[in-house]
């Protein structure tokens, strides 16, 4: 295999030597031809095609920068109204996250559904400490679901829901396994 690889310069330079000097001329400039568009397609080309994908990305990037910082500063500013807000908004000193949570699950939901209300607590912010109450409901309709959050939701207190997972119940459709932390921001 080798030896048969060896021989085709041999031949190649062979069959060139027996052309004429026109056929020799066009043979060459068909090769430096051939030789130019593999160097553009494989070379050339994909460089400028790479540098044009690459203007248009910080083009891109560029309209996204400008939209992050119409977003912070919109940020900021209802940051600055939440403050004020909250400041304005204070709970009562004897206001209790839980017992609400239970009153409201209470008003809306059926009673053998609740199996479990667990408090806890963590640390938000500097001087601030986020109070949740996780309520975990098995085998309820939809609407005691959205009547349960709606409550939570509409609260005159500054509560509101962290997270909220439901499962469908493989054995009855129409009724769900659901998952409800309600929170509290509280100042220290």
């Amino acid at each position: 295999m080798n030896d048969a690889i060896r021989q085709i310069p041999r031949m190649v330079a062979s069959a060139f030597g027996r052309l004429s000097r026109r056929e020799q001329r066009l043979v060459a400039t068909f090769v430096a031809l051939l030789a130019a568009a593999v160097v553009y397609a494989g070379i050339i080309e994909p460089i400028f095609a790479g540098r044009a994908r690459m203007e248009q990305k910080i083009e891109t990037l560029a309209g996204d920068i400008e939209a992050m910082r119409r977003s912070a500063g919109r940020i900021a500013e209802l940051e600055r109204t939440l403050g004020d807000t909250e400041a304005a908004a204070a709970t009562p000193a004897d206001f209790s996250l839980f017992s609400f949570v239970d009153k409201a699950a209470s008003a809306s939901v059926t009673p053998g559904s609740i199996t479990a209300m667990n408090p806890s607590r963590r640390k938000a912010r500097e001087g601030e400490e986020e109070s949740l109450v996780e309520v975990r409901l098995s085998s309820v309709p939809l609407p005691e679901v959205v009547g349960f959050l709606r409550n939570i939701e509409q609260a005159t207190e500054p509560v509101y829901v962290r997270r909220a997972e439901l499962k469908r119940r493989y054995d009855d459709k129409t009724r769900f396994d659901a998952t409800i932390v309600a929170g509290m921001i509280e100042r220290r």
